[in-house]
């Protein structure tokens, strides 16, 4: 058993990683969050990748209600007209939420009316291409853990067990099993502060277009909180 507490492991992570310092394969997260509730559970840690400006978040979060935006909009292609009323029938939303929703999205041009209330994906709107990286910090219970890194595959393009590197020895006797699901195992040196992959996974889609959107819109909500924050802090200051 550890010495540390999962607490005391999550704070050393989240510093080592911030810091960019000694990560031995891991990515250059350009956003990391903590504790971010997903449709699908809640990782520890969740990691972006993103290939895009970061202004594009703001644009995205102000254009879609989280959690019935996103299942709409997950619906709609860049050809294929969809109707409000296949809209309500997949979603289960009520006429006057998808009412609301759509009304939203044409009003930030993300999607686009092509008459007799058929609906496309803006030619204007670029999905946000970013990679999701899912964190599960456990002290032991290899099994939760890799149950718990199952469920961000949802939104997750990696998913990722993180253990003390005291559990080396335990976790390399399920290594295939891990490498099978391509859930990758992250061993931390707290003492010496160091991060080492075991077995790093391979990047993979996401199972749910709309888990997807909404982690993503759940990320946007924090960086924009945290862009308003420091903006609030640098004024007071001056």
């Amino acid at each position: 058993m550890s010495s540390v507490s999962e607490i005391e492991m999550s704070i050393a992570f989240e510093k080592l990683v911030k810091s960019g310092e000694h990560l031995n394969g891991m990515p250059d997260l350009d956003l990391m969050y903590k504790e971010v509730a997903c449709k699908q559970g809640i990782a520890d840690f969740i990691g972006v990748n993103a290939k895009i400006d970061m202004g594009f978040f703001s644009s995205f979060n102000c254009g879609i209600t989280l959690e019935s935006g996103t299942l709409i909009f997950s619906l709609l292609k860049p050809k294929a007209p969809r109707s409000k009323r296949f809209l309500q029938e997949k979603t289960g939303l009520s006429e006057a939420t998808v009412n609301r929703v759509i009304k939203e999205l044409v009003s930030y041009d993300f999607i686009k009316n092509v008459g007799h209330e058929l609906y496309v994906l803006s030619p204007v709107f670029v999905r946000p291409r970013v990679d999701i990286w899912a964190f599960e910090l456990k002290l032991s219970n290899w099994r939760r853990a890799l149950f718990q890194c199952l469920q961000y595959k949802a939104f997750a393009n990696y998913s990722v067990v993180v253990f003390p590197i005291e559990k080396e020895h335990v976790l390399k006797k399920q290594l295939s099993l891990f490498k099978e699901l391509n859930v990758g195992v992250l061993l931390f040196d707290i003492t010496e502060n160091n991060l080492r992959f075991l077995s790093r996974p391979k990047k993979e889609k996401s199972l749910s277009k709309w888990h997807t959107l909404f982690a993503i819109g759940k990320i946007a909500n924090q960086y924009n909180f945290d862009c308003a924050n420091n903006y609030a802090v640098v004024n007071k200051q001056k």
